[in-house]
């Protein structure tokens, strides 16, 4: 982020209906750092805007990149473990939360281009170099209420409204799609999928249906397909492809990939290009 620098602005004191902004902070994850596992006596929102890592909420491990947007409840055991790579910068938000509009649930991710206005609207607070100040309050309070309105639509806390219905990046099926490309391999667990949208498996099966004619184990398919494709174009080794997707049998994989392209993964990378999503 440009001119970035570490920030802590404490005693924001924003009132909402149902919501409390505390304070809020940005800083790197150093590798040197050590996080051990600890709960806090209020809400927070976690916002990766660069680097990898993961982020460990209540026993569950969820993978953290750019974009993804992490609610950890009020008294909820949680800890940072670091990953190889560029060292994350993460956005942190204090909050009291009671109630929100929609079903929260805890890991999901912005698109595109909510994570680019979120950087852009938080690059603003750098330029002032007195942004801690009170007398800068309602400039900063501008910039979070924007942010954290992102953040909570994608948790699902805020339900987005949607007039005319062409904002597609909050339809359900989107949602899905963001929260299964978060997981890695053996991680995408169905059941775990649907808990953290707030929905029984059954159900958010009939609601993807209905949306977009898929189930939630095809949308899994179609995820795990395009990450197989691109890994197969670096050149991948066909087994370690199948792992990473999720698919431990090799053998099972490439029977898997060719009902899903008609051809087997080592024809498939010999001819690529076929495959557009």
């Amino acid at each position: 982020m440009k001119n970035y620098r570490p920030l802590l602005i404490q005693d924001l004191q924003l009132s909402l209906p149902n919501l409390q902004v505390l304070r809020l902070r940005m800083n790197r994850h150093v590798p040197e750092a050590r996080w051990t596992s600890h709960a806090h006596e209020h809400d927070q929102i976690l916002v990766y805007l660069m680097g990898k890592g993961q982020q460990r909420v209540d026993g569950a491990l969820y993978p953290a990149r750019p974009g993804t947007v992490i609610h950890v409840a009020k008294g909820v055991e949680h800890a940072f473990e670091q990953s190889r790579g560029r060292p994350p910068l993460c956005l942190v938000m204090d909050v009291v939360m009671e109630g929100g509009r929609g079903t929260s649930h805890v890991c999901d991710q912005l698109t595109a281009e909510q994570l680019a206005e979120t950087k852009a609207r938080m690059s603003t607070l750098f330029r002032h170099p007195q942004i801690e100040k009170r007398e800068m309050s309602l400039r900063v309070g501008a910039v979070v209420l924007d942010v954290l309105d992102m953040a909570l639509k994608s948790i699902g806390w805020l339900t987005a409204v949607n007039r005319f219905g062409a904002a597609k990046h909050f339809s359900l099926s989107k949602r899905v799609e963001r929260l299964l490309e978060t997981k890695d391999g053996p991680e995408v667990d169905l059941k775990e999928i649907a808990e953290m949208t707030g929905y029984q498996q059954d159900h958010l099966n009939r609601l993807l249906r209905t949306e977009c004619g898929l189930t939630l184990g095809q949308l899994r398919s179609r995820v795990r397909l395009k990450r197989a494709v691109a890994m197969l174009e670096d050149k991948r080794p066909v087994q370690e492809v199948g792992a990473k997707v999720g698919i431990l049998d090799a053998n099972y994989f490439a029977r898997w990939f060719k009902q899903q392209t008609g051809v087997s993964p080592s024809v498939w990378r010999r001819r690529p290009g076929g495959l557009r999503f």
